[in-house]
C-alpha cells in the first residue's frame, strides 16, 4: 500500500507462445496469492495469444465468475459450435 492507505493499483501484460505462456501462468498464479492482493489492485489485463488465455482466465477468477463452461456461438445458420451433425433429409 501506499502512504495514504490506498492499494497500488497494477496493469499485466501477458505474453504468448509456447513455453512463454506456462511461465506466464506460474507467476500471475503466484501474484495473485492473497498476499499481492492485500497490497495491488489489478485494473488492466492484457495478452498475445496463450498470453490471452491467461488474463481471460485471471479476469474471471477475479470477478467471482469461475463456473463450468459451456460452450455455444452462434452461426448465421443457426448451428451451434461444436458442429451440429448434419440430419438425413430423405
Amino acid at each position: 500500500m501506499n502512504d495514504t492507505g490506498n492499494k497500488k493499483r497494477e496493469a499485466i501484460a501477458c505474453q504468448g507462445g509456447g513455453s512463454h505462456t506456462a511461465f506466464t501462468a506460474g507467476v500471475l498464479k503466484g501474484l495473485l496469492r492473497s498476499e499481492f492482493r492485500q497490497e495491488h489492485e489489478v485494473v488492466a489485463l492484457s495478452g498475445t495469444s496463450g498470453g490471452a488465455v491467461c488474463a481471460l482466465l485471471v479476469w474471471h477468477n477475479l470477478l467471482g465468475v469461475m463456473r463450468p463452461w459451456r460452450w455455444r456461438i452462434s452461426t448465421p445458420s443457426g448451428a451451434t459450435t461444436p458442429p451440429q451433425r448434419p440430419t438425413s433429409r430423405s
